[in-house]
C-alpha cells in the first residue's frame, strides 16, 4: 500500500488540479503550503489532514519519495552487568595494569614487581599479584583494552551428593514427591524409610545402609531446582507462568513504533434508556502506544472480540480523531494519535481470525506480532491501561458489575444501571482523552503521555495511508473463493459484476481470487484484481435483499430459511425470512431475558463506529418492518446470469 509523509515537497492536488506542495513548518505551528503559480497558503495541519481525509486535497503521487534506510545500534554487555564479585576482580587487576602500564614499561620482573607493590598499597591490598600474573592480564586486555577481558573465567561446581542414602532420594522422589498428586515432603521420609529396610533386609549387618534423618531429607529437598519441581508437580503452564521473566520493557525509542491490541469485556452493564433494561456488557478492544503510552483509538462492540474487532481499532488509531473531537465538542485536550504503526501486537486466539489481522498488516506495511495465550506480559502496556481503567472509571459506574463477584456483594448491578451506549462511548473518549492521556505516568518517569506523543511526534516522520477510504478496503476480513460465470459465492450470496467477469475472460478459466468482505454490510465484497493489483467493489446480486444488511443478521436469515426451506429457496421467499428475522429480533431487544436483549444488540451491530456516525442500530431496529414491493427490484446488469444463489452449508454454524 502507497503512504506518504508529511515533510516538505509533498504535493497536494486540491479541486481545481493546482498543485501545492508543503514549503515549511512555521513557528506558529501551521504549514505553509506553496502553489504552482506561487501563491502561498498557510493551514494548520488538522486543517491540512481534513482536507485531505475528506479527498478535497489529494496526495500528488510525483511527489512522493522513498524512506532512507533505518539504522540499528546495537550495545554490547557492560561490566555492571556483570556479579559484584567479578565486577571487583576485574576492577583489582585493571588498577595493577594502569600502574604498572606495560604499553610504556615493557616486561622486567623487578621493575613491574616493585611498581606492583607500589600498587597494592594504594588499594590497601595485602596479596598483591605477582608480576607473572599481571603479564597473563595485560595478554588477554592489550588487544581489545576492554575490562571485561579481566573478568576471571569461573566453572560452575560439579560437586555432587554420592552417599548410597541420596542415591536413593534421588530414586524416591522421582516416584513419590515429583508428581501431580502433590504427596507433601513427609511422604518422601517415610518412602526413604521403607526402601531403605527394604534394601537392608538382603545385605549382612556390617553392611547396611543408614536412613538418613528426616532434617537432612528435607534440606535435599529444598535444595531441587524449583522450577524443576513446579513443573512436575504443578504442570508446565503453572510453571511458565511462574517463572516467565520480566526483564526490562520492550524497548522503543520513538512513537509509531509498536501499537499493543487487546480486548476486555466492559465491567459495565449498558442500558436500553427507550425499554429501560440492560442489554448487557459490551465488549472493549484498545489499542496503546508502547512509547508513549497514548491510547490510539478504541473500539467498542457487543459482539465477541474477532479479526473485525482488532481491524476496526487498528483503522481507528491510524486515523486522525477530528471526526471523534467534533462528535464530543465538551473534550477539551487534543488527540494527536493518527499514523501507521511498524508493529502491532495481538492475541493469538483461533477466535481472532489472525490470519486476516496478518493480511491486512501486509497491505499496510505492519510487522503483526501474535503473544503466545496466557502471555500478558509481551503486551504489558495495554494489559496495565485496562486495569487502570476499571479501577479508576469502570468500577465508579452505575450499573458496573465489577471484576470480582466477592467485590459485588448485594450490588445489584441491571437494577442500577443507567448508562446507555452512546453515552459510554462518549464517557471513554472523554476519561481517555482529558484524564488517562493527560495523567502523569510512572512508566515515563513522571511525564504525561500526550507530552511524549507530542514531542517525539515532532521528530518523527508519521505516515497516512494515499487514500483514506483505502483503509475501509484493508479492514475488511481477507477470504479466497473461485470466480465463476455466475460470479463469486460467499455465505450463501453471489456477487457478480461486468468488472469480475472481465477478469474470468482474460484468464479464461475458472481461478481463485483474494477478497475482502465487511461485517457491516453484506451488499458488497471487493475482490483484488491479479493483474492490475487493486479492488474492485462487486455487488451482491439480490441489492433489494443485501444491501445494508449486516453480516450477523444475514447469518441469521440464512439459518431460519433452512430450517424452514431447506437449502435452496426463492427471492421473495428470502425477503419473507428477513423479515421474519427482524420480527424476532424486535421481540429480543425488549425479552425479559438480558442474555436475548445482548444477543439481539450484536445482531443488529451495535458498536462504537455506529456511534460516532450518528447513529443508533437499536433504535432503527424497533421500528415497524417497511413493506417490500410485490416484485423484487431487478439489481444485476444487463448481460450478467441472474440466478438465484443456493444456500450450501459449510460447517454448522459457519459461513
Amino acid at each position: 500500500m502507497k503512504r506518504f509523509t508529511s515533510k516538505r515537497g509533498l504535493g497536494f492536488r486540491d479541486p481545481n488540479n493546482k498543485l501545492w506542495l508543503i514549503e515549511r513548518r512555521l513557528p506558529s505551528g501551521k504549514i505553509q503550503l506553496i502553489a504552482e503559480d506561487g501563491e502561498i497558503l498557510n493551514l494548520q495541519y488538522a486543517e491540512l489532514l481534513s482536507r485531505w481525509q475528506s479527498q478535497e486535497w489529494q496526495i500528488d503521487e510525483a511527489s512522493l519519495a522513498e524512506l532512507g534506510n533505518a539504522i540499528y545500534v546495537v550495545t554490547p554487555r557492560d561490566l555492571s552487568t556483570y556479579p559484584p564479585e567479578q565486577q571487583a576482580i576485574a576492577k583489582r587487576r585493571f588498577h595493577y595494569l594502569k600502574i604498572v602500564d606495560p604499553e610504556k614499561t615493557p616486561y622486567n620482573a623487578n621493575v613491574w614487581s616493585e611498581l606492583i607493590v607500589q600498587a597494592s598499597k594504594l588499594i590497601g591490598d595485602a596479596k598483591p599479584p605477582c608480576a607473572s600474573s599481571v603479564a597473563v592480564w595485560w595478554g588477554r586486555f592489550r588487544a581489545t583494552k576492554s575490562i571485561l577481558k579481566l573478568i576471571p573465567y569461573s566453572k560452575p561446581s560439579s560437586a555432587h551428593q554420592h552417599k548410597p542414602g541420596f542415591l536413593i532420594f534421588e530414586q524416591v522422589i522421582a516416584a513419590v514427591y515429583l508428581t501431580d498428586q502433590k504427596l507433601p515432603k513427609l511422604a518422601v521420609v517415610e518412602a526413604m524409610q521403607r526402601q531403605v529396610k527394604a534394601i537392608n533386609n538382603g545385605l549382612p549387618e556390617n553392611s547396611q545402609i543408614k536412613c538418613p534423618g528426616r532434617t537432612t531429607i528435607y534440606r535435599w529437598l529444598e535444595a531441587l531446582e524449583q522450577d524443576l519441581v513446579d513443573l512436575k508437580r504443578e504442570g508446565a503452564e503453572f510453571a511458565r507462568m511462574k517463572y516467565r521473566a520480566a526483564i526490562g520493557t520492550v524497548e522503543t525509542n520513538a512513537i509509531l513504533q509498536r501499537f499493543e491490541i487487546d480486548h476486555t469485556p466492559i465491567d459495565v452493564l449498558v442500558v436500553d434508556l427507550v425499554l429501560g433494561i440492560a442489554n448487557g456488557r459490551p465488549y472493549l478492544t484498545m489499542a496503546i502506544d508502547r512509547y508513549s503510552r497514548l491510547i490510539v483509538g478504541f473500539y467498542v462492540s457487543f459482539r465477541d472480540p474477532s479479526a473485525n474487532s482488532v481491524l476496526q481499532c487498528l483503522k481507528r488509531a491510524i486515523l486522525p480523531k477530528d471526526v471523534v473531537l467534533k462528535r464530543f465538542p465538551d473534550i477539551k485536550q487534543p488527540w494527536p494519535a493518527f499514523g501507521i504503526p511498524e508493529l502491532i501486537a495481538v492475541d493469538n486466539g483461533p477466535d481472532l481470525q489472525s490470519i486476516a489481522v496478518e493480511v491486512a498488516g501486509k497491505e499496510l506495511g505492519i510487522n503483526t506480532l501474535f503473544c503466545p495465550i496466557k502471555s500478558g506480559d509481551k503486551k504489558g502496556s495495554i494489559e496495565r491501561f485496562l486495569r487502570t481503567q476499571n479501577s479508576g472509571l469502570l468500577h465508579r459506574m452505575p450499573g458496573t458489575v465489577f471484576s470480582n463477584p466477592d467485590e459485588r456483594g448485594d450490588y445489584q448491578s441491571e437494577k442500577e444501571a443507567a448508562i446507555d451506549f452512546n453515552a459510554l462511548v462518549h464517557i471513554l473518549t472523554k476519561w481517555i482523552v482529558d484524564v488517562y492521556n493527560v495523567t502523569p505516568h510512572r512508566g515515563l518517569n513522571g511525564r504525561r503521555p500526550l507530552d511524549v506523543w507530542i514531542e517525539s511526534a515532532q521528530k518523527r516522520l508519521i505516515e497516512l495511508p494515499l487514500n483514506p477510504q483505502q483503509l475501509d478496503v484493508i479492514v475488511g476480513i481477507a477470504a479466497k473463493r473461485t470466480l465463476f460465470h455466475y460470479g463469486i459465492e460467499l455465505d450463501g450470496l453471489q456477487y457478480n459484476s461486468l468488472q469480475l467477469q472481465e477478469i474470468r475472460r482474460r484468464t479464461g478459466k475458472n481461478i481463485k481470487l483474494d477478497l475482502k468482505f465487511h461485517e457491516d454490510d453484506v451488499g458488497y465484497i471487493h475482490v483484488l484484481d491479479p493483474d492490475r493489483k487493486e479492488y474492485l467493489r462487486v455487488p451482491a446480486k439480490l441489492a433489494g435483499y443485501a444491501n445494508g444488511l449486516n453480516r450477523e443478521q444475514h447469518r441469521q436469515i440464512r439459518e431460519h430459511t433452512r430450517s424452514k426451506l431447506g437449502e435452496n429457496c426463492t427471492a421473495d421467499q428470502l425477503l419473507d425470512a428477513k423479515k421474519e428475522v427482524e420480527d424476532l429480533i424486535r421481540e429480543s431487544i425488549q425479552h425479559k431475558k438480558m442474555v436475548r436483549r445482548k444477543k439481539a444488540a450484536q445482531t443488529v451491530q451495535h458498536d462504537s463506529e455506529a456511534v460516532l456516525a450518528g447513529k443508533n442500530p437499536l433504535e432503527e431496529a424497533r421500528k415497524p418492518h417497511k413493506p417490500r414491493p410485490a416484485r423484487p427490484p431487478e439489481d444485476m446488469p444487463a448481460g450478467l446470469d441472474d440466478d438465484l444463489p443456493v444456500f450450501t452449508s459449510t460447517k454448522k454454524g459457519g459461513i
